[in-house]
């Protein structure tokens, strides 16, 4: 699989509590969504604030690269894929 490229990444309140992003994958934009829960979980602190998840996110996108890997071999969501705990 060639290297994944995160690409549109925001704090998307109409899903959730979490940040989208999209991942190009053979020329299909694949929308994912990843919690502030599961972010905090990776960081074992609480994230009280955006800043503080979004500054989480940067810091685990090896491991958030790794969950959508996990991820695609079970298959995507043709709308948004949730990214849960299970997948890192």
């Amino acid at each position: 699989m060639t290297q994944l490229a995160i690409e549109n990444t925001r704090i998307d309140t109409e899903i959730g509590d979490g940040i989208s992003f999209t991942v190009d994958i053979q020329g299909v934009a694949h929308r994912f969504f990843v919690s502030r829960e599961t972010l905090g979980n990776l960081e074992h602190s609480l994230l009280a604030d955006n800043h503080g998840m979004v500054a989480s996110f940067v810091r685990q996108d090896a491991k958030i690269k790794q969950a959508i890997t996990n991820t695609l071999k079970f298959g995507v969501s043709p709308n948004i894929t949730f990214l849960k705990a299970a997948f890192f």
